[in-house]
């Protein structure tokens, strides 16, 4: 059995799902949903591998804890793991020492995050695998099919657009703006925003016939950018759906320090790290390497003219770093073939089919869940499913059953 617990759909959902179908496709059960109710049904299912998406370290503390208490493997694919400013306080917050022997297999973005783990904690070779992630592995051009339909619509809809990602969760979050109490990176993270409200709000004026798309983090209100843009009509405020389609269909990304630059750049899209304002401490590195760097609206202007004249079809500027934080898919293979590798080899289960267990699964304890993770459906996943057959040439048959809200046991029933 593998379970596959869900905080953030539109981040995490696909990749997830990704991996599910090729361990169905093994012949393997499981279990894919909102967090809580997998770590739920994690309590009363087989024993099998309980894969964790990383967490804070008090939040992490629970989930191991408990699913080894089930008597599970644990395994830790971080999603925070591939772009962070300060290695120290990473490694504290979110791979802390008291953690590391409940671990079974740690997944890694690359070769530096692997390094990085094993310098501090040496115990952990041997149990450390640079992966990849699965969600990285649907950007390869194999798989951007499974998104040309729906990008294709995007140019349909919204004619030739800019898409603006933010990521100022420190300020702008869930509930809104927070005025006080911010610390030295929150205050940064609150002016990086103010600067990237006019940007918009320039390019807006000087693209008129173009429509600008922002797309804020799935953890940001999204109504604190609709009403600050109120008067730009060609400025929409977007966060529905997975990125990948939306940017694919995108001119140009302009974003600060977010995973969806690189996103774009494994894409061969012109990205701009949009820097009005720089700093040593707080600014991501990795995210400005893979993209072309832009310190005022004025010059952004200007280059995005010219993408715009060619199409969006420019140079993209080769990355010297990136291969170390990221595996080489071409050299080392998919993500999802390198997970399930070790999971195979641990032979945990016999790959019987699973049938529901009768349980009364608790709602979600703060609104928080809902807003991250608001729906999954049985048609969601078989559409899914549905392209992936078309891409491998299979014909795997899954069967689904809902133990809850957001909640599915899958099993594979062969090929049709």
């Amino acid at each position: 059995m593998l379970y596959l617990p869900i905080e953030i759909k539109t981040r995490e959902l696909h990749g997830k799902l990704l991996l599910a179908y090729h361990a169905l496709l093994k012949g393997k059960n499981v279990i894919i949903g909102e967090h809580s109710k997998v770590e739920e049904a994690a309590q009363i299912y087989p024993k099998g591998i309980f894969l964790c998406k990383g967490y804070p370290s008090g939040y992490m503390k629970r989930v191991v804890v408990t699913a080894k208490q089930a008597n599970h493997m644990v395994a830790n694919l971080d999603e925070e793991g591939l772009i962070y400013t300060d290695p120290n306080f990473y490694l504290k917050t979110r791979m802390n020492r008291k953690w590391m022997p409940y671990l079974d297999h740690v997944y890694c973005w690359g070769r530096k995050q692997q390094q990085m783990i094993e310098r501090t904690y040496p115990e952990m070779k041997g149990k450390c695998i640079s992966s990849g992630n699965p969600r990285f592995d649907l950007l390869t051009p194999k798989y951007r099919e499974l998104y040309r339909e729906e990008s294709n619509q995007m140019k349909k809809t919204f004619g030739p657009y800019i898409l603006v990602n933010t990521r100022f969760t420190l300020f702008n979050t869930i509930k809104g703006k927070k005025e006080k109490g911010l610390t030295p990176h929150a205050r940064y993270i609150r002016d990086l925003y103010n600067q990237f409200v006019f940007m918009i709000k320039r390019i807006s004026k000087d693209f008129p016939d173009i429509t600008i798309i922002v797309r804020p983090h799935p953890a940001e209100r999204k109504e604190s950018y609709s009403e600050e843009l109120r008067g730009c009509s060609n400025v929409l405020v977007e966060n529905e759906g997975a990125v990948i389609h939306w940017l694919m269909g995108a001119e140009a990304l302009i974003h600060n320090g977010c995973t969806t630059g690189i996103e774009a750049y494994l894409l061969e899209k012109p990205v701009f790290s949009y820097e009005p304002m720089t700093s040593p401490v707080y600014d991501v590195f990795l995210t400005q390497d893979v993209s072309i760097r832009i310190k005022d609206s004025e010059d952004l202007s200007s280059q995005l003219r010219e993408v715009l004249k060619k199409g969006g079809r420019v140079e993209i500027p080769v990355s010297s770093v990136f291969r170390d934080y990221y595996v080489n898919v071409k050299v080392e293979g998919y993500a999802y073939l390198r997970m399930l590798d070790p999971m195979e080899k641990a032979g945990l289960e016999t790959n019987a089919p699973v049938r529901p267990i009768a349980h009364r699964y608790p709602k979600d304890r703060r609104k928080k869940t809902r807003y991250l993770f608001p729906s999954l459906t049985e048609g969601e996943i078989q559409s899914f499913f549905n392209k992936i057959n078309k891409i491998e040439r299979e014909r795997l048959c899954v069967q689904m059953f809902p133990l809850a809200d957001r909640l599915f046991l899958l099993t594979a029933e062969g090929r049709r």
